[in-house]
C-alpha cells in the first residue's frame, strides 16, 4: 500500500501542473482513452480518462431529452465497473464504489471523463477483460499505462483486445 501512496503521491502533483499548463488530456483524440493501471500487492486500481464524445457521443451540454438521458444512462454505466473492467475470474476480484467525474461542459473546453476504480483481489489478475469495448463502441483504441512492482509499461491497444498483465 505504501508503494500505492508513493505514486499517487507523484501523480497528483503532476497531474495538477498539466492542468495548471494546458497539458490536461493532451491527447485528446476522440475514440483514444487512457487507463492507468497500478497494482498493489493483491489491490488493483484503474483510472479512466476519456473524451466525453467516446461515451456520450457529444462533447457539450446536452440538448435534447434523448441527450440528457443518455448523460444519465452513462453516468450509471460508469458506476459500474463490471461494465468496464473484468479481471480474470481466478483473482476472485471485488469492485470497491468507483469515483465518476463527468464533464462540466464549459463553453469553448473540450469535454473529458474521468473515473477510478479499486478492486480487491484474492491474487492478482493474469488480465482484465475490457466490457467497455462492447458497451461503448465509440472506443477504438486504448492507451494503458501499467505500474506493478515488476516496472511500468505502456501498452497500446485496439478494440476489443483485452489487457494482459503479466
Amino acid at each position: 500500500m505504501k508503494k500505492l501512496i508513493a505514486m499517487a503521491c507523484i501523480a497528483i502533483p503532476l497531474f495538477s501542473f498539466a492542468k495548471e499548463h494546458g497539458h490536461a488530456h493532451g491527447a485528446h483524440v476522440h475514440g483514444v482513452a487512457q487507463i492507468d493501471v497500478a497494482i498493489e500487492g493483491k489491490t488493483l486500481l484503474i483510472a479512466l480518462e476519456s473524451p466525453a464524445d467516446n461515451l456520450l457521443g457529444f462533447e457539450r451540454a446536452p440538448k435534447t431529452e434523448a441527450e440528457k438521458a443518455k448523460l444519465k444512462t452513462v453516468t450509471e454505466q460508469l458506476k459500474q465497473a463490471a461494465a468496464l473492467f473484468a479481471p480474470d475470474a481466478a483473482a476472485q476480484c471485488k469492485a470497491a464504489a468507483p469515483v465518476v467525474n463527468m464533464p462540466s461542459f464549459k463553453k469553448g473546453e473540450h469535454s473529458d471523463i474521468d473515473a477510478e476504480y479499486r478492486f480487491d483481489c484474492a491474487s492478482i489478475p493474469a488480465s482484465i477483460a475490457l466490457p467497455l469495448w462492447k458497451n461503448f463502441p465509440n472506443f477504438k483504441k486504448l492507451n494503458a499505462n501499467l505500474a506493478s512492482d515488476k516496472g511500468q509499461r505502456q501498452i497500446k491497444l485496439k478494440s476489443g483486445q483485452s489487457l494482459n498483465l503479466k
